[in-house]
């Protein structure tokens, strides 16, 4: 399994990439689960964790082996407000090299359903804090569009593509940042509350600097709605 992850991913690393860049490469999996606990109220929890298969620092040797990265738990608290938009706050608790972090959640969520494309709109404002580092703040926007690849909608046992673009602005008593993530994904809707989807997802950060850290990553999420 190592071996395959591993290949897979050297493949879709530019060679630009593995000769000068800095850069991080691996799995990043997770699982979705939401509940409804009232009419316009639903809880979503997400447990992701992710592994690294290859790595690179400026002017060091690229490493190929497995290492365990992190694990995020969170919990997000939405209610509907109108047909196409939600707000929602919640809490993450991430586990990292043995110590934990912790970040409060705001959210916005504008969803449209065309006549063959759901359009998404999401802006997330977020504070971490941990004992080992200064507290950041970041406020992020992604568009995400979703299309079926059978019919005008996505029905139980039917094929989806999509598509998010997200920009994040990094925010600390350090120089401010700047991360763009693209994701392509293919999703299997197996039925009306449960689907999984397998992706590519990049991410480009520290624009300032001479040399750009990038992120290469194997997504798999599985969502299950209660």
């Amino acid at each position: 399994m190592y071996k395959l992850v591993a290949s897979l991913l050297y493949v879709i690393i530019p060679v630009t990439a593995l000769s000068q860049a800095s850069y991080r490469a691996g799995t990043l999996s997770q699982i979705n689960v939401n509940v409804k606990i009232a009419e316009t109220w639903k809880l979503n929890t997400k447990l992701e964790a992710r592994q690294i298969f290859s790595s690179k620092k400026p002017e060091t040797p690229a490493i190929h082996q497995f290492e365990y990265e992190r694990t995020d738990l969170h919990f997000i608290l939405t209610k509907k407000v109108s047909a196409d938009n939600t707000v929602g706050g919640g809490y993450l608790v991430r586990l990292e090299n043995g110590s934990l972090t912790h970040r409060l959640i705001q959210q916005f969520n504008n969803v449209k359903t065309l006549e063959v494309l759901s359009v998404a709109h999401r802006i997330v404002a977020d504070q971490t804090f941990s004992a080992n580092d200064l507290p950041e703040f970041r406020l992020r926007y992604r568009l995400g569009l979703e299309l079926p690849l059978n019919g005008q909608q996505v029905d139980p046992k039917e094929f989806y593509g999509k598509i998010n673009n997200e920009y994040l602005g990094i925010f600390s008593n350090s120089d401010p940042d700047l991360e763009i993530r693209g994701l392509l994904a293919l999703g299997y809707n197996a039925s009306d509350n449960n689907k999984v989807e397998l992706g590519l997802e990049y991410r480009v950060n520290e624009f300032s600097g001479l040399v750009k850290a990038q992120q290469f990553w194997l997504t798999i999420a599985w969502f299950v709605s209660i």
